[in-house]
């Protein structure tokens, strides 16, 4: 039987990708901020701020054998040039979608053994731009970070747009994803490794990017 820790549990990705889980009748445990209402009271602990707390969160899942612990956690603010992040706005891109996941890598890492980290990153990481610079800065450190670490199994996983809240007012790109279907996307690629995107379109675009200069590709997100 598969363990599941989800850290940012109430996040719309994170509770599709619980749908899947249930349905392969895995165990579900979560890290949220808020209560996650698909879960048993003993299978969850709420915490305001991670990194403060990470003393309890370990002691959460210190008994749960072999976790893949995926990381759904982020925040984003920036939207330019209809809108621009505020400080406050700008220190919780940072803290959400880099500082988080990497201290409690390296907590939880060092106190017990997991079968796999996974972390939902993003498009935002090839090449941090215009529209979203903190955020996709923020993507790609997180990235560099784990790929740097050679001490535990991962998988990164570099989505494109995906329909949530947190996507609302953009401008909706080739090859967005509902929440279902990333999730579903999700539950086939979890057994494996390194840098994977969830859909060849994705691939490909990937590619594109890297080639385009930085200027072209913020004239064209305008």
């Amino acid at each position: 039987m598969k363990n599941f820790i989800l850290i940012g549990a109430n996040s719309e990705l994170a509770t599709s990708f619980a749908e899947e889980l249930k349905l392969n009748k895995f165990n579900i445990y979560s890290i949220s901020r808020k209560v996650v209402p698909y879960l048993s009271e003993n299978n969850q602990i709420q915490l305001e701020d991670y990194i403060e707390n990470c003393k309890d969160i370990l002691s959460f899942i210190k008994n749960i054998e072999d976790p893949y612990v995926v990381f759904f956690n982020g925040f984003l603010a920036e939207n330019r040039p209809k809108y621009f992040p505020s400080y406050a706005e700008i220190t919780q891109t940072i803290q959400s979608n880099f500082l988080v996941p990497m201290e409690l890598t390296n907590m939880i890492n060092s106190q017990m053994k997991v079968k796999k980290f996974i972390y939902i990153s993003s498009m935002a990481a090839i090449k941090p731009r215009y529209k979203n610079y903190i955020y996709g800065l923020s993507k790609k450190n997180l990235e560099e970070f784990v790929k740097k670490s050679n001490n535990f199994n991962y998988l990164i996983v570099r989505y494109g747009q995906i329909k949530t809240r947190m996507s609302l007012g953009h401008n909706e790109p080739p090859f967005t994803l509902t929440k279902d279907k990333a999730a579903k996307k999700l539950i086939k690629i979890i057994q494996k490794k390194g840098l994977v995107y969830p859909t060849k379109s994705l691939l490909l675009t990937s590619i594109v990017m890297r080639i385009l200069p930085i200027k072209l590709i913020d004239r064209l997100e305008n």
